[in-house]
């Protein structure tokens, strides 16, 4: 066996360095409120909305007593201006609750969505180093992930593929779909759906 030749499978025999596994990509998940808080205001809101129904159906009433000549309109004017005030500060305690709740929901879609994005992510990733170890290949070192390990990516050229004539007459193929494509509608579909929860959450508040 030539020298050149022996040099050559001993390489090719040499363990590869294990390649840096690139980590599910982290979303932000903050939330701007604790549950606590968020079940105080809900309750706030309950109190809120019921105190309101109460001074409206007290005014209503003031207006039926003044229709029928038991206070006069002056009467009438002075006392609604104290309900009409209470009325008032209640709405504005209720619309800061709702928005409080609403922000807190579309908090928790975000959150459900993050970590259905993470938990596919973690799931194709497993599924194509499965694959990859396999067929024994070995994936490219990109320059971000070779920067932060210390390893020197590989250059990549940057070739325009060669078009014949005949070539060009040709019409492609549709390519075959795989189950790693059914996997992504999947998960788009899945997206979709969280979406349009978000923008009917967003349309509420």
């Amino acid at each position: 066996m030539p020298f050149w030749w022996r040099k050559k499978e001993e390489a090719k025999d040499e363990p590869q360095p294990p390649q840096p596994a690139l980590a599910t990509p982290r979303l932000r998940i903050d939330k701007s409120f604790t549950l606590e808080n968020v079940n105080k205001t809900k309750s706030e809101l309950r109190l809120s909305s019921v105190e309101r129904e109460i001074i409206g159906d007290a005014l209503t009433r003031l207006y039926e007593a003044a229709a029928e000549g038991r206070i006069t309109e002056e009467e009438r004017d002075r006392l609604a201006a104290k309900y009409k005030e209470n009325i008032t500060r209640l709405d504005s305690t209720i619309d800061h609750s709702q928005k409080i709740i609403g922000l807190h929901e579309l908090e928790e879609s975000r959150a459900e969505l993050v970590k259905m994005f993470q938990d596919k992510f973690s799931e194709l990733n497993t599924k194509i180093d499965e694959i990859r170890r396999g067929i024994g290949v070995i994936p490219p070192v990109s320059k971000e992930v070779a920067e932060k390990f210390s390893l020197s990516p590989i250059p990549e050229k940057e070739e325009k593929p060669r078009v014949t004539e005949k070539a060009t007459a040709t019409t492609p193929s549709t390519p075959r779909r795989t189950k790693a494509d059914e996997t992504l509608d999947k998960l788009r579909d899945e997206l979709q759906k969280q979406l349009e929860k978000l923008e009917q959450i967003e349309m509420e508040v």
